[in-house]
């Protein structure tokens, strides 16, 4: 019986080889749980919002693998009758004035202009590039690296003046010091549309997302994640991210596939050993859990 999954999945349990359930179990899945439909909801609406003098934009905040570059790439995917395009910078570590400038010209599919390597340089062609895609938005992933370099003047100022002068609503994704520093600075706070991604609270939204899980996963038996036992495993090992909290659960479905039992069970899931992120990463990464 497959009652226990959704048509989806029903679907690929029906058509797919074992090895080719393993490979689509280890894909990456939209889990559109509440905070995250709000997110995406609020970019689109920035996508389809009217012209304006005023422009806002959207902050999404939460802890490191907490879905937010996520939520980003599902708006990237959805479709729109808006003509303007939407770009996407990935900021790197701490970047210099003309390492933010350059990255920018780069992520809207340009390169630098070699023959004027200045600072002003750099900034003039972004500032013609504005002028001629007219973008709707730009989101900054990790943008919480962009107020730490030498570029944080920059890419401040930048904030302030895209809306008023190019009507280009800003998306700053990143963890809780990107919250902190909006919080503290009151015209960013006033132009910028705050939507959480907290860490996960062991409550009825978590079961229902260990709910859903079982729905999308092609397995022939049902899984009882919502046991308390298994939820509780699922949650501490997870710490409350839903990164790691899919990504466990998906990894034990693959194994649940090769070893014949077909559902996740609790022996299964300690069998797996998996270590809690506070666990894995680094001092450094620790700093973007919140």
């Amino acid at each position: 019986m497959t009652d226990h999954l959704n048509d989806e999945a029903r679907q690929r349990l029906e058509t797919l080889s074992d090895e080719d359930r393993c490979l689509y179990l280890g894909e990456t899945r939209w889990i559109g749980y509440p905070a995250a439909v709000k997110a995406l909801t609020d970019l689109v609406r920035l996508r389809e919002r009217p012209k304006s003098t005023r422009t806002t934009g959207v902050a999404v905040c939460g802890p490191f693998r907490n879905g937010k570059t996520m939520v980003a790439d599902r708006f990237l995917k959805t479709p729109s009758v808006q003509m303007r395009p939407i770009y996407y910078y990935q900021m790197p570590s701490e970047p210099s004035r003309t390492e933010f400038l350059s990255g920018l010209i780069r992520a809207m599919g340009r390169v630098p202009d070699p023959t004027n390597r200045t600072i002003d340089g750099r900034r003039q062609q972004m500032m013609d590039l504005f002028g001629e895609y007219e973008p709707r938005v730009i989101i900054f992933d990790d943008a919480h690296h962009g107020f730490r370099g030498s570029g944080a003047k920059e890419f401040h100022t930048l904030l302030r003046v895209m809306g008023h002068e190019w009507d280009i609503s800003p998306v700053l994704i990143g963890d809780r010091s990107l919250a902190e520093v909006i919080h503290n600075d009151g015209e960013l706070r006033t132009r910028l549309t705050s939507a959480p991604l907290p860490r996960w609270q062991y409550d009825a939204d978590y079961a229902r997302l260990l709910n859903s899980l079982v729905l999308s996963l092609p397995l022939r038996r049902k899984s009882d994640l919502t046991e308390d036992t298994l939820a509780k495993r699922i949650f501490l090992t997870s710490e409350g991210l839903i990164g790691d909290i899919v990504q466990t659960v998906t990894a034990t479905a693959v194994e649940a596939v090769r070893r014949g039992e077909e559902r996740i069970t609790m022996a299964l899931f300690d069998d797996m050993k998996f270590r809690p992120p506070s666990k894995r990463f680094s001092a450094q990464d620790l700093l973007g859990l919140g």
